[in-house]
């Protein structure tokens, strides 16, 4: 079974746009990837350039983007949680892990 693990180090990931970024880096989005809300999901539930019977994001520190922005940190919970829905959807794993300190 090909397994993809995106390891997310949450360590200077204290907003929006540097979850952003730092996602995008990590899962290897697309140059054409466009840094907001709407371009994370669409890349979140595309994934074509690193195909995978199973998918596991690993984000570290989350507690610091948490903290930092609540809001912000909820909104990338919710769009991460209806990927893992969507994917399942289509038979295939995709699990999220946070870890706080």
């Amino acid at each position: 079974m090909n397994h993809k693990v995106f390891y997310l180090d949450g360590k200077k990931i204290n907003s929006k746009q540097t979850f952003l970024n730092k996602a995008a880096e990590a899962m290897e989005f697309p140059s054409y990837f466009g840094a907001n809300w709407d371009a994370f999901d669409e890349c979140i539930t595309d994934l074509t350039w690193c195909p995978a019977q199973r998918y596991v994001i690993l984000y570290d520190h989350a507690d610091i983007f948490a903290q930092a922005e609540p809001t912000q940190y909820q909104i990338a919970l919710d769009i991460l949680n209806s990927a893992k829905k969507y994917w399942e959807g289509n038979n295939i794993s995709f699990k999220f892990l946070t870890i706080k300190k």
